[in-house]
């Protein structure tokens, strides 16, 4: 007697990957590739977007400063101001600057006189909100940032 008469039918059929199966495989892997892919160009997109932002709020603190700084000390306020935007290196050549982003306008806002609600003695000293707004335009969208800082004498 034969010892593969012996197997149940199921268990002497040879089981192994189909050609049809293997191309279903691979094109299932090449939709996640492709997908993955896809979200490159996104992430690079939303990286430039904030370190843009990040710059146009250090731009503006730097401009705030100057501003309470004036406002202590009754010099002149800064006035308006476009300072460039540093866009930085390229993705794709190191040693090649990023194109040209234009500027950021800076535009000091004042500092107005504002009351201090509540109770204690801060309550008696001179108190001014000062802010300042930076705007910048990429891809035909105007974007701002407006930073802010409470100035006591």
């Amino acid at each position: 007697m034969d010892i593969h008469s012996a197997l149940p039918r199921r268990a002497r059929t040879r089981r192994a990957f189909t050609l049809i199966e293997t191309m279903i495989a691979l094109v299932v892997m090449l939709m996640s590739l492709l997908a993955m892919l896809a979200v490159v160009p996104f992430a690079f997109t939303n990286v430039q977007t904030n370190a843009l932002q990040v710059q146009a709020v250090a731009v503006g603190q730097r401009f705030l400063d100057d501003e309470r700084n004036a406002k202590l000390h009754a010099i002149p306020t800064p006035g308006p101001t476009n300072v460039p935007i540093d866009a930085g290196q390229s993705f794709v050549d190191q040693n090649q600057t990023a194109k040209d982003y234009g500027n950021f306008t800076v535009t000091p806002d004042g500092c107005s006189t504002i009351q201090l609600t509540g109770s204690g003695p801060h309550l008696h000293v001179n108190s001014y909100l000062c802010s300042v707004s930076v705007s910048w335009t990429v891809s035909d969208a105007t974007r701002t940032v407006t930073v802010q800082s409470l100035v006591t004498e």
